[in-house]
């Protein structure tokens, strides 16, 4: 509403006042009110150093600006406030002989940044000599994410150099740029890879980065260990890839990815479980689905003669059931017991299980190697 249109109405400036704010993120308080109107709603309202500064740029007339600006009152809350104000007067009132006094504080900044600059360099060296002696993983850790936030790359280096990223945690044995990855700070993952830390370097149970942060679920770092040259073939003790990990954990997207760079899809572990086994087995309907589009062997057995489709069966997983038999997955296959589908979800209880897969016409009377039906095999829980 133009105030020129309402000469006959009262203005209440406190309630403007109050509201000027909102006026201002309008960007048409010199349209909307009069000059001496804006200095008396200024005489009553504090403004944040942004909302001065927005409100001076709606004007192009010098000379307004300054007569108002006088009535405005403007908290500042540190040097950098203080600059940014004085070079939007600068430049929308064109008060030049400001350009001085903004030199000397830009100088006085760097200065202080300078001096605290030096002051937090002493007191990380300080850090690194005392954690070199320290098996305190955790509070290293910490002391390497706040040098990341910081991006002081140099001292991060410093870090490494002394050892600190070779430090490890004492329940699986994972160094700084282990825990990195598989907590997801990929900041923190690029500035260690940057400062020469093992990609490759393992665990206790021998996984690397890129398998931790399959475990994790962790994409954007999957992404950054593969660009890198991370092994995405990298088996631990149990010959487990990044791919069964994150088959096993569900995680779709990082499964999809690591199979777009090459990832085997069959690959198996030393039990004989591939990825899609391992989905199976926890359930992971959409990870399932995904591996069989691919070309993922449905009938792949791991070294005891099981299937997905009698993990997914022993597991009580019913919609994973449902989908491979859909597919035609070998709904009589038997493990190196003789056990089906139907004996290991009778024999561990799983009813809505049995009852489908009776529902589609198995064998109900088939035996195991040891003469069991899984009747009996269900009778003996």
């Amino acid at each position: 509403m133009d105030m020129n249109q309402n000469k006959g109405l009262h203005i209440n400036f406190d309630y403007i006042a109050d509201h000027f704010n909102e006026y201002i993120s309008e960007g048409n308080v010199f349209d909307v009110f009069e000059q001496d109107d804006i200095k008396k709603i200024l005489k009553r309202t504090n403004l944040s150093s942004e909302n001065f500064i927005n409100l001076i740029s709606q004007s192009n007339n010098p000379s307004k600006l300054f007569v108002v600006a006088q009535n405005a009152k403007v908290s500042i809350n540190n040097l950098q406030d203080s600059i940014s104000v004085l070079e939007s007067a600068k430049q929308f009132m064109k008060l030049e002989f400001l350009e001085g006094i903004i030199d000397i504080l830009h100088q006085t900044s760097q200065e202080i940044n300078k001096l605290t600059e030096g002051s937090e360099l002493k007191e990380i060296q300080s850090k690194i000599a005392e954690f070199k002696e320290s098996d305190d993983f955790d509070s290293i850790y910490k002391f390497f994410e706040e040098l990341s936030e910081k991006t002081y790359l140099s001292t991060i280096s410093k870090a490494c150099e002394a050892g600190l990223g070779e430090k490890k945690e004492k329940e699986y044995g994972k160094n700084i740029l282990i825990e990195a990855s598989h907590k997801g700070n990929l900041k923190l993952v690029k500035s260690l890879i940057a400062n020469g830390c093992n990609i490759e370097s393992k665990s206790n149970n021998g996984s690397t980065s890129l398998s931790w942060a399959s475990e994790s679920g962790h994409l954007d770092v999957v992404k950054y260990l593969i660009s890198v040259g991370a092994d995405k073939e990298a088996k631990n003790k149990f010959g487990f890839t990044p791919l069964k990990f994150a088959s096993q954990k569900g995680h779709l997207e990082v499964v999809k990815y690591l199979i777009s760079v090459g990832a085997d899809k069959d690959a198996k572990d030393n039990d004989g479980y591939t990825p899609l086994i391992c989905a199976s087995l926890w359930g992971h309907l959409d990870v399932v689905k995904y591996l069989i589009s691919v070309g993922a062997d449905k009938e792949a057995k791991s070294n005891g003669g099981s299937t997905p489709l009698k993990f997914a069966s022993q597991e009580g997983k019913l919609e994973v059931v449902k989908y491979l038999i859909s597919l035609g997955a070998d709904k009589e296959a038997k493990d190196n017991d003789g056990y089906t589908p139907l004996f290991a979800a009778s024999a561990n209880g799983y009813l809505e299980v049995v009852k489908y897969l009776i529902s589609a016409d198995v064998d109900k009377e088939e035996k195991d190697n040891y003469g069991h039906t899984p009747l009996i095999a269900a009778s003996k829980r």
